[in-house]
């Protein structure tokens, strides 16, 4: 009896030792990639929250900011920093989080950081939880997060529990994401839809057109604004209980409708995409998956395959610079943006790399009308599409594009209607009745008059 009290009195107490436990959290990732690596002075840039728990940095060392981590470590090289907590924030800590994941290649398997001495084996691909315990002692306050790594690892987030006797370190608000354009600006032509998203969950978009400043009694994002003349739009996100972001802006200037119009995507350039992504160092690469490019009308987006360990990206070789690269199963989904203008080509430019070996390629299964490998070129078989996703066959390896879009002749773009005098048939003549209507191309009939137009 004697032993189960104990137990029980061990039980009470962990527990209560838990419940009173506090924390904070140093988040990392600046919303794009770079091959660059940070500084002492610009590694507070890749901090996405918990910036003010952090008085300085130093000792920075490899290390490149991601999307939604850091990356420590080159191929060659151990990557480190060190920082100085700020007054408030140094507590006596009980354990230290860090969710990382370790890089996917094999040769760093072994991968590890180092926190304060403590080794952490960071031995995943997909981004974990690794812990370690430090004993509650007033005599051992937190006054650095001291990190060094070994092999390459991607670092999400710190997170340090410590006892709320020791001091009360605010938590730090969540900022909401700023607001994407798509198109992300320039030229466009008339009837062009822009998009706008936000990447935090839930977060409520308002925007402006005439040079004012949003707030939440400007106009609601609810759908694609259609632009018919030149515009400046402002952006910014709100979310309860979050900071609100950061304001957008994108300007458009509007040219006359033509016949065609003509995108152009240069991977071997990377400086000259919108939005612009720096070129990686020689035998690096910087990640695609669900990144997106814009040129005039038409946006370009990437879907790594849910396979394999080497996925879409932007590859510096050696023997050729830089070019993009889709691996078996990887997508490429190619959409007009403008609901008047259909794709009518895509004419690929393959890049030099692998020239020597014959592993320069480019061949796709397209999700409608035809490629042909033997040109590296997607053409439209009549179906007027304003979307098209091409599948990568084995290793895609690509300079250029190019995307040729052509106006629907004596068609328009209209809203979904219910009019009883109106009727919908397909461009093969079957009727479509007015509850079973989807966006595309069809033929309406009231009265007299058949139209051409496109359902959106």
């Amino acid at each position: 009896m004697k032993q189960y009290f104990a137990s029980l009195v061990l039980a009470v107490a962990a527990f209560s030792a838990q419940a009173a436990t506090s924390s904070f959290t140093i988040s990392f990732g600046t919303g794009t990639e770079s091959t660059t690596s940070l500084t002492n002075a610009t590694f507070i840039n890749s901090v996405s929250a918990g910036a003010s728990y952090i008085e300085k940095v130093t000792s920075v060392v490899t290390v490149f900011p991601e999307k939604d981590c850091i990356r420590l470590s080159s191929s060659s090289k151990n990557g480190k920093f060190n920082i100085e907590l700020t007054e408030d924030a140094q507590v006596v800590a009980r354990r230290i989080i860090v969710n990382a994941e370790r890089y996917d290649n094999d040769r760093d398997i072994e991968a590890s950081l180092m926190i304060n001495s403590e080794t952490l084996y960071i031995t995943d691909t997909e981004a974990g939880d690794y812990s370690f315990t430090i004993p509650s002692r007033p005599e051992r306050t937190l006054t650095n997060l001291i990190v060094d790594a070994t092999h390459r690892v991607r670092l999400h987030s710190i997170t340090v529990e410590y006892d709320p006797e020791s001091g009360t370190v605010e938590p730090e608000k969540q900022t909401v994401a700023s607001p994407v354009f798509t198109p992300a600006g320039g030229t466009v032509s008339a009837g062009t839809g822009v998009e706008i998203t936000c990447s935090t969950p839930d977060a409520s978009i308002y925007y402006t057109m005439d040079g004012a400043a949003p707030t939440t009694l400007s106009i609601p994002y609810t759908g694609p604004i259609i632009l018919e003349h030149d515009a400046s739009l402002q952006a910014f996100a709100v979310k309860d209980g979050m900071t609100p972001s950061e304001t957008s802006t994108a300007s458009f200037t509007v040219r006359n409708p033509s016949v065609s119009l003509v995108s152009e995507f240069d991977f071997h350039n990377p400086e000259s995409l919108m939005p612009a992504i720096a070129t990686p160092a020689q035998k690096e690469y910087a990640a695609l998956d669900g990144r997106s490019f814009t040129d005039g009308d038409v946006a370009v987006s990437f879907t790594a395959s849910e396979t394999g360990n080497t996925h879409v990206r932007l590859y510096n070789s050696y023997d050729a610079g830089c070019d993009l690269r889709l691996y078996d199963g990887d997508m490429m989904t190619v959409r007009s943006m403008n609901p008047n203008y259909i794709i009518k080509e895509i004419n690929f430019t393959m890049s030099l790399s692998g020239a020597a070996t014959g592993t320069n390629d480019i061949n796709f299964t397209a999700s409608t009308g035809e490629f042909d490998w033997a040109s590296e070129t997607w053409s439209d078989t009549g179906e007027s599409e304003k979307e098209v996703i091409l599948t990568s066959e084995q290793q895609s390896r690509i300079a250029s594009m190019t995307v040729k879009l052509e106006a629907l002749s004596g068609m328009r773009a209209v809203e979904i209607d219910h009019d009883e005098q109106a009727a919908y048939y397909t461009p093969m003549g079957i009727h479509v009745s007015g509850s079973r209507l989807t966006t595309g191309l069809y033929i309406r009939v009231a009265g007299d008059k058949a139209q051409k137009v496109i359902i959106r």
